[in-house]
């Protein structure tokens, strides 16, 4: 624990909270929490002292990190669902983070930044609530009994109208394991082998519960096995993967050309991402001899895929009908107020605004909108900018509405581009 709760100040409010043993025991959903005291707050009265305060109320605690983007996007929403049921719940932010650290952070954003109740130097919470990823989402009834876990994308009106109600059996539960080896293999053979001996082979599973979306290239030395594996990712993520394509490769320049493309990456417009990985993420992994370069680990994964999958993937170089984004005649200027730099989109995948950022970071965010062609920028526009959006997601003609408010416009022209080309594999 960061901080020293054997100082006798501090201690005796605590004792309520450990068990016998001095180990606290992960709650489960069912579980009636103990007396949790509040001993660093942000945006707190001072009355509010500990968890009990919040009793009669449905209460959510929301794990996050200044440092973790989806979890600020999330921040306006949660401050709307507050006012909206008022009394009625309760929304607090939780951190391991300083004090002063969080405190700055809502200082630096005030527009952007709603002022939510926030614990901050937490361990106490963490360990009654462990989790590997964040957003992480405790629901707690107002008897103070655990109702469920879920990531942010299920905290909406709907839901927090049936949790008030007592119903919270239609949401996926959120699993993730918080100290998981991911280093260990994900087959264990019923073959009894000598322990120095290793154990080379590919695996493609469906999604893996306790697993968070992870990835990696790593020798095993002590096993002599060089080694790729990935947790829950989605079929079109593992060929980007295999390819070497994952980071920054638009999801506008991936075609289909196969029935049912819905189950190969996810969108929006699909509901929950977290039920949609339930049904279609994989896992995959291949453990090869250690003299195994990368180049043939990326090669063999691409071979699995296409193998496991009866599919057929890679890139092309294409003609392709894009967007260029000009300026028009109207010449107005576009500047930035200043404040955290930032992108804001919502759980539908609609982008709100951006602040003090720049056209880049706009197109790197349109470009991963299924439904709108590639854009290319062609403003000549190098300084930071501040834009109100609203985009409905994939929907070009607000899109091109919002950016005329600007003196933007789109115009079309075919540019040869390289697109992820994902069709089925022919029958033998």
């Amino acid at each position: 624990m960061k901080r020293l709760f054997f100082l006798i100040g501090i201690l005796l409010p605590c004792l309520p909270c450990l068990p016998q043993s001095g180990r606290i025991a992960p709650l489960n959903i069912g579980d009636q929490v103990p007396t949790v005291p509040l001993l660093h707050t942000v945006n707190l009265s001072s009355n509010q002292t500990s968890l009990n305060f919040y009793r009669g109320k449905l209460l959510l605690l929301d794990f996050w990190t200044t440092n973790c983007s989806s979890c600020i996007a999330g921040l306006a929403k949660l401050d709307s669902l507050q006012k909206q049921f008022n009394n009625q719940i309760q929304i607090v932010s939780v951190t391991s983070e300083r004090n002063a650290v969080v405190r700055k952070f809502y200082a630096n954003g005030k527009i952007h930044r709603p002022p939510l109740a926030t614990i901050t130097d937490d361990s106490l919470l963490h360990a009654y609530f462990p989790h590997a990823s964040i957003p992480h989402v405790v629901w707690i009834d107002p008897a103070g009994k655990v109702l469920s876990f879920t990531y942010a994308e299920y905290v909406t009106t709907e839901n927090i109208r049936m949790a008030l109600a007592g119903k919270m059996d239609h949401l996926s539960v959120k699993n993730d394991i918080a100290k998981q080896d991911y280093s260990l293999p994900m087959m264990k053979p019923i073959i009894n082998l000598r322990s120095q001996e290793p154990i080379f082979y590919s695996v493609l599973t469906g999604y893996s519960p306790g697993l968070v979306m992870k990835s990696g290239i790593e020798l095993d030395s002590s096993q002599q096995v060089m080694r790729r594996y990935a947790t829950n990712w989605s079929a079109v993520e593992l060929y980007l993967m295999a390819l070497k394509k994952l980071i920054n490769f638009p999801r506008n320049q991936i075609r289909f050309d196969l029935p049912n493309p819905e189950k190969y990456l996810y969108t929006p417009d699909q509901g929950y991402f977290f039920d949609w990985q339930l049904r279609h993420a994989h896992c995959y992994e291949i453990r090869c001899p250690p003299n195994t370069t990368k180049a043939q680990l990326q090669s063999f994964m691409l071979n699995d895929l296409n193998r496991y999958l009866h599919l057929k993937g890679g890139i092309q170089l294409l003609p392709v009908q894009c967007l260029i984004l000009k300026r028009d005649s109207s010449l107005i200027r576009l500047s930035s107020t200043g404040g955290p730099s930032e992108v804001k989109t919502n759980a539908n995948g609609d982008l709100l605004f951006i602040q003090n950022t720049t056209i880049s970071a706009l197109l790197y965010q349109l470009n991963n909108m299924q439904g709108i062609p590639p854009i290319i920028d062609s403003t000549g526009i190098s300084n930071r900018i501040d834009l109100s959006l609203n985009i409905p997601y994939g929907n070009r003609t607000a899109l091109e509405a919002a950016l005329s408010r600007y003196g933007l416009i789109l115009t079309e022209e075919q540019r040869t581009m390289e697109i992820l080309v994902i069709t089925k594999a022919p029958d033998l």
